[in-house]
């Protein structure tokens, strides 16, 4: 009861990309008809890079260019590694196609439904535009533009979302983040904001629903 109550309450429901919405995997298109390629752009990009260097491309201290140059070292053409991760960027896709249903149903009912993603510059650049995400969503917040990471905090504000929620006129009690985060979803609720572990399409699904479904309720 007190769990629908919260659902009710509800005015953004913001969700995580990677993991959550979409678990395909840089280069992926490529793996098949190129496997060799593959692994050696999966390695120098997940292994050889050190895991700084990545946050600093999701927080836009660092670019795109400054990435592909780095993957190419001095074995790879830059301008067929630069098409390779274009495509790779705006071949990503939605894991099941009925969350496009169910978004949208929640939006009819006055819900605002947000990407929140810690995400690099090619996701605003290729993919957004690629899978016409703006059409399906009322916004996309992206830690490259944003420059906070969703775990990021001042006092009593998440960085990352706070703008947002100022903007609408939202308090974090009436936002509720789905991700594949648990440590992250833990953290969230330490400001208040409501959050459901997001560990399978199935697991989306039912979350979009049962928000969907708590819409057209009665307050308690």
């Amino acid at each position: 009861m007190r769990e629908l109550k919260r659902l009710y309450r509800i005015k953004v429901v913001f969700i995580d990309w990677h993991k959550t919405l979409c678990s395909r995997v840089f280069f992926q298109f490529i793996k098949r008809r190129n496997k060799k390629l593959f692994d050696k752009l999966e390695h120098r990009l997940f292994e050889e890079m050190p895991l700084a260097k990545f946050i600093d491309w999701m927080k836009g201290l660092v670019n795109k260019e400054e990435i592909i140059k780095e993957l190419c070292q001095d074995d790879l053409n830059i301008s067929t590694v630069s098409k390779i991760f274009q495509a790779s960027c705006e071949k990503m896709k939605l894991d099941r196609p009925e969350y496009k249903k169910w978004i949208k149903r929640i939006r009819d009912k006055g819900k605002k439904v947000v990407i929140a993603t810690d995400n690099v510059d090619a996701f605003e650049e290729y993919t957004v535009p690629a899978l016409k995400l703006t059409k399906h969503f009322d916004a996309i917040l992206c830690s490259s533009s944003l420059k906070y990471l969703k775990h990021d905090s001042k006092g009593k504000k998440l960085l990352f979302f706070d703008d947002f929620l100022r903007n609408n006129n939202i308090k974090y009690e009436e936002a509720i983040l789905l991700d594949d985060d648990e440590e992250l979803i833990r953290f969230c609720k330490k400001f208040k904001m409501q959050g459901r572990i997001i560990s399978s399409p199935e697991d989306m699904l039912h979350s979009l629903m049962e928000i969907e479904a708590s819409c057209d309720r009665c307050e308690f």
